[in-house]
C-alpha cells in the first residue's frame, strides 16, 4: 500500500512547525477534511508539500488556496521543470504572480525567462493552457509572445475566395519567430488556443499586431507593479523607507487603524511566516493572537523588507533570513517598549503598525552603530586592539551582531541583536570604548600616532600603553619609546615570577589607570594577558630571541 509522510505539529510561538510524523496510507490521508489537509500542506516544504498536494483527492481545490509566494518557493525548491503537476493545478491568478516574480529584469521582460515559462505552461496540457489563455489578460500574452515573434501579415491579406484556406492557422497569420525553439514552443501553444478558443486566439494575435512593443511592455509592467504592490512588493527605492530612523526616546505606540480591509483580499500567508521562528517575547505575543489580519500585515512587512534589500524571492535561504530578521527586530522593539510585561506587549502589537515597530527596532540598533562609527572616526579608531575591533566590525555588519569575548566557560562568539539583554551588553562595551577614548585622548601624557604612512604597521592601543609602562618601569619617562632586546630581559626579571605576572605589577597597572578614568578595567585585563603571554615566552639567553609583540621594539 502506498504511504506518504505527513508532518505532525508542535507549537513554537505562533507558528505550527514541522516534526516528522508517522507514515499514513493514502486512504487515511484522504479521509481527512480539506481544512486538515490544507493545514498539513501549509506546514510542509519542498517535496513533502508536493507529495501532499498531488496525493490529495482534493488537489484541484486545495492548490488555488495556497499563497502564490508559497507556491513560487515550492516550484523553485523542486525545480520548475519538475513542478509541472503543480502548475497544472494552479489558478490563473497564481500563475500570473509566478510570471510577475520570475520573468522581469527591472522594467524589462526577460526574453530567456519568458520563453522558459511559455514552455512550462505548454507542458501543463491543453486544458490548463486554454484556461490560462482565457483568464490571463491578452496584453500579458501579447507581450510574452511579441518578445519572440513578428507577425508579417494577417486577416487583411485574404479575400473571400481564400475562405477555405483561411481556416488553417498558418494561413491567417504569417509569423517570423526569433528562434527555432521559440517557433516550436509558441507554435504549439497557438495551435492549442486556436483549436479550443478562436476568439481568444484572435484577440491575442491582434493585440500583438496593434501594440508597439515598448508601449506594451510599459503597460504590462505598470499593471504588474500594481499586483506586486498588493503583496507588499514595491520598488526598492520606495521600500527603503522601511529603514527610516525613528528616535526611540520619542516613539509613540498606537495609531493603527483596522487592517481588515487590506487583509480581506490577501491569501493566508501562514506557510510563508513559518519559514522562520519568532523567539522570546514576540513568540509569546504571537502565540496569544495571530489572526488573518495580523498575519497579512506581517507578510506585507516581510515583502517590503525584501523589496528594499533586493532579496532573491526564489531563494529559500534568503527569504528565511529576511523573515527571521523581521522577527528579531520586532522582538527587540517589543522588549524596549514593554520589558517583560506580556499584556502590554500584546497591546502594543495589536494597536501599533508593525512597520513602525520594525523601524523602532532598527533605530535602536542604528543608534549603537552610529556610536561605533564615531569611535572608528576618533583618534583611537585605527589603533583598536582585536577584541574591540571585532566588536565594532560585528556591530556595523548587516545584520548587526554582538561580539562576545572568550572566557573560561565559553569561546568567543557572535550574538544577533534580538533582545534588550544583548543590547545592554552592546551599551556596556560602547561605554568601555568611550572610556578608552577618554584615557588615550585626554588623560595619558603622550599623543597617539597619526596614520601618515599607510604601508607601516600601526601599533595598537595596548602596545602603545604597555611600551610606556615598560619605560616607566625602567626609570624612563612614561612614553611609548621603543624597547631594545636587553630591555625585554630586564622587564621579564622585574615582572614575571614562575611564568606568572607578579601581584605587585598587576596592582600598579590597575592603580595607574583607575587614577585617570573609570571603566577601563577590561583594557588592563587584556594588557596583562598580552604581557604574560609575550614576556613569559621571551628568550632568556640571547637578546633578540623570543621578542614580544606587546611592546614597540627598536628596528
Amino acid at each position: 500500500m502506498t504511504r506518504i509522510n505527513l508532518p505532525t505539529k508542535r507549537q513554537v510561538g505562533h507558528l505550527t512547525l514541522l516534526r516528522q510524523g508517522r507514515k499514513l496510507s493514502l486512504k487515511e490521508y484522504n479521509a481527512l477534511t480539506t481544512t486538515e489537509q490544507l493545514e498539513m500542506i501549509r506546514q510542509a516544504h519542498g517535496k513533502q508539500k508536493y507529495d501532499l498536494i498531488i496525493n490529495s483527492d482534493y488537489a484541484e481545490t486545495l492548490t488555488p488556496q495556497l499563497h502564490p509566494q508559497e507556491l513560487y518557493l515550492t516550484v523553485n525548491e523542486l525545480g520548475a521543470e519538475y513542478a509541472i503537476e503543480l502548475l497544472m493545478l494552479a489558478s490563473p491568478e497564481q500563475i500570473i504572480t509566478l510570471l510577475d516574480l520570475d520573468c522581469w529584469n527591472r522594467d524589462s521582460l526577460s526574453e530567456v525567462l519568458s520563453l522558459h515559462w511559455l514552455e512550462l505552461l505548454l507542458n501543463t496540457g491543453e486544458k490548463q493552457v486554454c484556461r490560462l489563455a482565457k483568464k490571463i489578460e491578452s496584453e500579458i500574452w501579447a507581450l510574452f509572445l511579441k518578445k519572440h515573434l513578428t507577425i508579417i501579415r494577417g486577416l487583411e491579406a485574404y479575400d473571400d475566395d481564400d475562405a477555405d484556406n483561411a481556416r488553417r492557422l498558418e494561413s491567417i497569420y504569417d509569423i517570423e519567430y526569433a528562434s527555432e525553439n521559440a517557433a516550436k514552443i509558441i507554435g504549439a501553444l497557438l495551435q492549442i488556443i486556436w483549436r479550443h478558443d478562436q476568439e481568444t486566439y484572435l484577440l491575442i494575435m491582434e493585440t500583438i499586431r496593434s501594440e508597439n512593443l515598448s508601449f506594451l511592455e510599459e503597460e504590462v509592467f505598470q499593471a504588474r507593479n500594481k499586483r506586486m504592490l498588493d503583496l507588499g512588493l514595491i520598488p526598492s527605492v520606495e521600500a527603503k523607507s522601511i529603514y527610516n530612523y525613528i528616535d526611540p526616546a520619542h516613539f509613540i505606540t498606537g495609531g493603527k487603524k483596522n487592517f481588515k480591509i487590506e487583509a480581506e483580499e490577501l491569501p493566508h500567508p501562514g506557510a510563508l511566516l513559518a519559514r522562520a521562528e519568532p523567539d522570546n517575547l514576540l513568540a509569546e505575543v504571537l502565540t496569544a493572537n495571530l489572526d488573518h489580519d495580523l498575519a497579512s500585515e506581517l507578510c506585507l512587512l516581510v515583502n517590503r523588507k525584501m523589496s528594499a534589500d533586493a532579496t532573491d524571492l526564489s531563494s529559500i535561504n534568503d527569504v528565511t533570513e529576511s523573515l527571521q530578521s523581521i522577527y528579531d527586530t520586532l522582538n527587540l522593539s517589543l522588549e524596549y517598549l514593554a520589558g517583560e510585561n506580556l499584556a502590554k506587549a500584546e497591546e502594543v502589537f495589536q494597536q501599533t503598525y508593525l512597520l513602525n515597530l520594525f523601524q523602532l527596532g532598527h533605530s535602536l540598533i542604528r543608534q549603537r552603530q552610529q556610536e561605533a562609527e564615531k569611535i572608528l572616526q576618533s583618534p583611537i579608531g585605527p589603533l583598536l586592539d582585536y577584541p574591540e575591533q571585532l566588536f565594532v566590525d560585528s556591530l556595523l555588519q548587516q545584520p548587526a551582531c554582538f561580539y562576545s569575548v572568550a572566557d573560561d566557560d565559553h569561546p568567543s562568539h557572535l550574538q544577533p541583536l534580538t533582545t534588550m539583554k544583548t543590547l545592554k551588553m552592546v551599551d556596556q562595551r560602547l561605554s568601555q570604548l568611550a572610556a578608552l577614548q577618554t584615557l588615550f585622548c585626554e588623560m595619558l601624557p603622550f599623543s597617539l600616532p597619526e596614520e601618515t604612512d599607510l604601508s607601516a604597521e600601526v601599533p595598537t592601543l595596548s602596545i602603545l600603553f604597555l611600551t610606556a609602562v615598560a619605560n616607566q618601569l625602567l626609570g624612563r619617562p612614561f612614553l611609548p619609546k621603543p624597547m631594545t632586546a636587553v630591555d625585554i630581559l630586564r622587564l621579564k626579571e622585574i615582572t614575571i615570577r614562575q611564568d606568572n605576572i607578579s601581584n605587585n605589577f598587576q596592582t600598579q597597572l590597575y592603580n595607574l589607570v583607575n587614577q585617570l578614568t573609570d571603566n577601563c578595567g577590561f583594557f588592563i585585563e587584556f594588557c596583562l594577558e598580552c604581557w604574560k603571554e609575550d614576556l613569559s615566552a621571551a628568550g632568556s639567553v640571547q637578546p633578540g630571541n623570543g621578542t614580544p609583540i606587546c611592546l614597540l621594539m627598536e628596528n
